[in-house]
């Protein structure tokens, strides 16, 4: 007899059961028929036996668990791993595509020097040997006759720290990461200004429970953190509204209850008017306010003029929409959350529309709330044993990895230590800015202009500044003002075309690499361990290092034989092996509600600011006398025959890292134009006919038009990554129109982030 739920219905679990038991019986009876009818001329093949190794996904930045699984000693298939919280066993097209980093034809190789221009490819194989004790010589050549200083390091990828922590022993200060000055380090600091907390990376929302997502272009669907998507998919399954906020009509939108299409640039001024509302109507969580808050009354008089009217002028959204809003969070909170777009540098003012979210999020007291924040756990694991590095005061405090200055920024101390080029933390330039992460846009042209002092070497893991920026001219001449720059990577672009050395890396299948030390309601320590030998002549990244570190007199600071000697150490440091971490690729410490949602269970929250509460008026703002930031910036709008550029993400591609992917490029080789259909009339384009697209400097080109209702009339978006033009990128060269191209270059005014958003494009039919 089945068993059966109280409803007398037969139970989910008894109806697959059932079925598991029937196909069972039926493929043993069809192949016993099959045999019986087919005379094949040989045996039933056996599959192989296979191994399974454990991984974490380097396609894009979410890190999901990994099983690889490997034949004859070569990866052929990536699996999830189920016990991995940021994607319970899920893979998406993305990360299964990883065989074809490994695999594909034309990865770099083998170490290369150029032999002809930067950039035009041409190129001499070299041994290791050779070509490590050649970046070691140029290198010290460098910092005999510049400084140690002189010396950058650019890295962008789950690989890079070794490289940031070799650059730091060598002694520059200049290192940085995309992630802050060309991502997402606006929210950050917004949320730590408000907060004390970094509310960014694998963000820690209690997704299954929320009742109401207010989505401020944050186009979940389509970028694809596969834990984040799913979880978000429960939510909305268990019932909550969502009202999504974009130009454009995107695929999270399709699954929105509300899609409001906002004129480009002006998420402030409805954020501004939201916070209008609440507080003047009393809609805020008074409780958590009283406890937790400080800054009401100044924030209320500030906001006054924000009226829900006042932005209908400038976003197109209704006011009574801005009301109705703010009543249908307020009585869900606080099982409510405002959604920030990941990558938030648009504006001249990100940190103010930063700022905006995160003070709506704690008026609504969905802090340490199911359904809202929670908070996160983590396992301590210490860095290991190492020397101080030479340069003024970096802080390696547990649990921030080799190199933290979010609590010493650089300046010139009283010893004359050399501050950061890009003026990342450093008083009187960009003190809010992470120097940890660095301001990348402003390196790029620190570089350019060789200001404030010379920089002369670059030393670059992953990444491409060419299409991650939006000022060609700026990379092209940083690049061409080096006197040495050497590039490690694992895939031909743009940018390592203009290396004197290239070292090529091991993929991510292929090697060992750090720990994954994470947090989420479970905290978590992953591997990523090499499921085959490499297949050329490569290194991983902290092979690489440890080699030149020795060539450098810096081995110090890379004391283990190997990559899975330092893991062992760091492992047993917290009471762990490598061995055990072996065993599932993951150790984890379960969630408890009473740890992440503290104040459902009669805890406190726990807010690190200055005051120790929600400062909606920052000190650390007042302090630098930047309290107007949360002030409305005006914004630039279209003149008659322009249009506001947007790009953005889709589920095929990372960045412009994957556009070369033969699996992925198959899926969408080029990208195309979105322009509204009364515009395209207005200018006779036709559905898929040429366009060419250029911005007020004359920058730009050709590409082919999407005609559709699916983004406002003042508007045109594309697919973020496309218009390679490296001819070693076989596959992806020439296809689609580069966003890189048409974005603005012009930096936000209280962080230095870059504000990609701003330009402005006229469209022509071919």
């Amino acid at each position: 007899m089945q068993e059966s739920n109280q409803s007398g219905k037969a139970s989910r679990r008894a109806f697959l059961k059932g079925m598991m038991g029937t196909a069972v019986a039926s493929t043993a009876a069809l192949s016993l028929d099959a045999q019986a009818r087919i005379h094949a001329p040989h045996e039933l093949e056996t599959l192989k036996d296979y191994e399974e190794h454990w991984g974490f996904c380097d396609m894009c930045y979410w890190r999901c668990g990994l099983k690889v699984r490997t034949r004859d000693g070569k990866a052929f298939k990536i699996d999830g791993n189920p016990e991995h919280p940021l994607n319970r066993g899920v893979v998406c097209g993305k990360g299964n595509s990883g065989i074809q980093v490994a695999f594909a034809p034309n990865r770099l190789k083998q170490p290369m020097e150029r032999t002809g221009a930067r950039g035009d490819n041409k190129w001499r194989p070299m041994p290791w040997d050779e070509a490590l004790d050649k970046v070691a010589h140029e290198l010290t050549k460098v910092k005999e006759k510049y400084g140690a200083q002189s010396l950058v390091m650019i890295g962008h990828g789950t690989w890079e720290k070794p490289y940031h922590r070799l650059a730091h022993a060598f002694g520059t200060p200049n290192t940085t990461s995309p992630v802050f000055g060309l991502c997402c380090g606006s929210r950050g600091v917004a949320n730590t200004l408000i907060a004390g907390k970094n509310l960014t990376g694998n963000e820690t929302i209690d997704l299954e429970n929320c009742k109401y997502f207010l989505m401020m272009g944050r186009n979940i669907t389509e970028s694809l953190h596969n834990g984040e998507t799913l979880g978000w998919i429960d939510g909305v399954a268990n019932g909550a509204k969502v009202t999504y906020v974009d130009p454009r009509y995107t695929i999270t939108a399709s699954k929105a209850d509300e899609w409001l299409s906002i004129r480009p640039l002006t998420d402030h001024a409805f954020l501004l008017a939201l916070i209008h509302v609440v507080i003047k109507g009393g809609l805020y969580d008074k409780q958590f306010v009283a406890e937790y808050v400080t800054g009401l009354d100044e924030l209320a008089a500030k906001v006054e003029q924000y009226t829900p009217e006042w932005q209908e002028a400038i976003t197109t959204i209704p006011a009574d929409t801005v009301r109705r809003i703010a009543l249908e969070m307020a009585q869900k909170a606080p099982a409510v959350f405002v959604y920030s777009p990941r990558r938030l540098t648009r504006t001249s003012n990100d940190l103010g529309t930063g700022m905006s979210i995160s003070i709506l999020n704690s008026l609504f007291g969905v802090w340490d709330r199911k359904g809202g924040i929670f908070t996160p756990q983590t396992i301590k694991v210490p860095e290991i044993d190492l020397p101080e590095f030479p340069h003024a005061h970096v802080s390696r405090e547990e649990g921030h990895g080799d190199f933290d200055f979010a609590h010493n920024p650089f300046a010139v101390d009283v010893e004359g230590k050399i501050q950061r080029a890009d003026g990342a933390g450093v008083p009187g330039r960009w003190p809010l800015a992470n120097p940890q992460y660095g301001l990348t846009n402003e390196m790029w042209k620190a570089m350019a202009e060789q200001d404030p002092y010379p920089l002369k070497a670059l030393l670059t893991a992953g990444g491409n500044g060419f299409t991650n920026s939006t000022d060609y001219d700026t990379v092209r001449k940083a690049l061409l003002n080096m006197d040495f720059y050497v590039a490690a990577d694992v895939s031909p672009n743009e940018m390592n075309s203009y290396a004197d050395i290239i070292l090529p890396e091991a993929s991510y299948l292929e090697r060992y690499d750090d720990l994954q030390i994470g947090g989420a309601r479970e905290g978590f320590i992953a591997l990523r361990e090499p499921a085959m030998q490499p297949l050329h002549d490569t290194k991983g990244s902290w092979d690489i290092c440890k080699a030149l570190s020795q060539r450098l007199g810096l081995e110090a600071y890379f004391p283990h034989d190997s990559v899975a000697d330092m893991l062992d150490d760091r492992l047993k440091k917290a009471g762990y092996s490598l061995a055990e971490l072996k065993e599932k690729g993951i150790i984890k410490k379960p969630a408890d509600d009473a740890i992440n949602f503290p104040r459902e269970h009669g805890g406190k929250s726990v807010f690190p600011t200055p005051s120790g509460k929600i400062e909606l008026i920052p000190s650390q703002l007042q302090a630098l006398g930047m309290a107007d930031a949360i002030e409305w910036a005006e914004q630039p709008r279209p003149k008659d025959g322009e249009f506001h550029f947007t790009f953005g993400r889709v589920g095929f591609h990372t960045h412009a890292r994957t556009q070369d992917n033969i699996w992925l490029n198959y899926f969408m080789p080029e990208n195309l134009l979105w322009i509204h259909p009364d515009a395209a009339a207005k200018l006779g384009i036709s559905d898929g006919e040429t366009v060419e697209v250029k911005d007020p400097k004359g920058r730009g080109g050709k590409i082919a038009a999407k005609v559709t209702p699916r983004i406002r009339p003042d508007t045109v978006f594309t697919v973020h990554g496309f218009g390679h033009w490296d001819t070693r990128m076989t596959t992806a060269v020439g296809k689609g129109l580069s966003d890189s191209l048409l974005a603005s270059d012009t930096r936000e005014k209280y962080i230095g982030s870059i504000s990609m958003g701003m330009n402005m494009v006229t469209v022509t039919k071919v």
